[in-house]
């Protein structure tokens, strides 16, 4: 018998009952995989809820084995059409970078890139493996996924093209440019709009999302990623914008720290009872606790969201600590003014609490202090009209000032502040300036 004949006899054979089999069998394929999809969904409702409840690293970690629930539940052989899986892939890698399981989460994401089909994941997924590496010193492979990202997002824009765009400059201001015998930062302008109402800048803050915090004495403004005033208020007694990883930014006032979007301020008590007073900076966490610094106690402290004292880090007593930044990685870094007796210095605390190192240098007057997505620090000595930048080990990079690229001069710089693509900010009171190095 021909194959022929062999597959007519077949049909002969199965009659009705084979077409009816196969017709309940399509039925059921998209019903089980609506259902899949269902439970998929519900797993990363939860794990997403659970993140964004977190009130510390033990619940972040939670909420990462909760994700990692949906691709042990849903393995790509049995459900390789799943998207949701590599959702709950790439916001387990980003939660297993904040929790300390740097390899697992890289993992994770080559396991999206590589195994699963291509979706609007992808570039996320190529994003946080770029500022993974980056973050490990691997700036070619880094610059290699970030471009990806950024060409991949979808139409070109939204979050993770804008995150990638900044990773991407940082690459270039902070690594190429000094391999190329560039300095980092070629020029210099003005910043800060007079429609602002601020005409002596003290204080200045970047914040989440490319967001600029100026302050004066009495007013308070925020400025978007473009440089646009986006809101204004007065505040009376503003001492410097507070830090923040995330959320609402704040001025820090002479006993606590005042919303400027949002009403309402939070008072921080002494140890020993009463209102902490005299602070001179405050940075609040992605968990919303805040770490403070006070003339008042010349101690780092640690508060939880309410204002509640949680602990003290303690190491010999500082002389005259004057500002604070905690890094990209939760590090701690003070400065002190010094005394007499005692040269100006910066000291450096785990995220855990830890103290580090100190590293002290004859600046003549310092009076402000930030740290970069590299850990570099920049120091402003307003005695000799500078911003320094130093490397995580305490090696010079940068004397910049009096007079900056551009041709800007500096006369009477107060703060200073490094935002996500390496660009310097400094207050200048005397030239009613926020100027911007880039």
């Amino acid at each position: 018998m021909t194959s022929g004949s062999k597959r007519n006899s077949t049909r002969r054979r199965c009659g009705a009952g084979c077409v009816v089999g196969l017709t309940l069998f399509a039925a059921v394929l998209p019903a089980q995989d609506e259902a899949t999809e269902r439970e998929a969904a519900v797993l990363v409702e939860a794990a997403l809820a659970a993140a964004r409840d977190a009130a510390s690293v033990d619940d972040l970690a939670r909420a990462r084995e909760q994700f990692l629930e949906v691709p042990r539940r849903f393995p790509q052989s049995q459900h390789p059409g799943l998207q949701l899986r590599s959702q709950a892939l790439v916001e387990a890698a980003a939660l297993g970078r904040r929790t300390g399981f740097e390899r697992q989460a890289g993992g994770e994401l080559l396991r999206v890139l590589e195994r699963e089909a291509g979706s609007d994941w992808t570039p996320r997924a190529h994003f946080e493996l770029g500022d993974l590496l980056l973050m490990q010193g691997d700036w070619q492979n880094a610059a290699r996924h970030l471009r990806l990202a950024r060409e991949g997002a979808p139409g070109g824009g939204g979050n993770v093209a804008g995150d990638a765009l900044e990773r991407m400059t940082l690459i270039h201001r902070l690594i190429l440019r000094p391999l190329a015998g560039q300095e980092r930062w070629l020029d210099s302008r003005s910043y800060l709009p007079a429609r602002t109402g601020i005409e002596r800048p003290r204080g200045v803050a970047a914040g989440a999302g490319g967001r600029l915090v100026v302050t004066e004495t009495n007013r308070a403004a925020l400025l978007d990623a473009d440089g646009a005033p986006r809101s204004a208020r007065d505040l009376r007694g503003a001492v410097r914008p507070s830090h923040a990883s995330a959320g609402a930014p704040g001025v820090v006032t002479a006993d606590g720290v005042t919303g400027i979007e949002e009403p309402g301020s939070i008072t921080f008590g002494r140890v020993g009872g009463g209102d902490l007073d005299r602070i001179v900076a405050a940075h609040r966490d992605d968990f919303g606790n805040w770490t403070v610094l006070s003339r008042r106690s010349a101690e780092v402290l640690r508060y939880d969201p309410q204002g509640r004292p949680l602990e003290t880090l303690r190491v010999a007593a500082l002389s005259q600590p004057i500002d604070l930044a905690v890094g990209r990685d939760g590090a701690i870094h003070v400065l002190d003014a010094g005394a007499r007796s005692t040269p100006p210095s910066v000291l450096r605390f785990a995220a855990d609490g830890r103290f580090e190192e100190a590293f002290r240098v004859d600046w003549r007057r310092p009076v402000a202090l930030d740290v970069d997505d590299f850990g570099n620090r920049y120091v402003l000595d307003a005695g000799t009209l500078q911003v320094l930048v130093y490397d995580p080990f305490a090696t010079p990079l940068a004397a910049l000032g009096p007079v900056l690229p551009g041709g800007q001069e500096l006369r009477a710089p107060e703060d200073v502040a490094v935002d996500g693509q390496a660009r310097v900010f400094v207050a200048d009171s005397r030239l009613g300036q926020v100027l911007v190095l880039e």
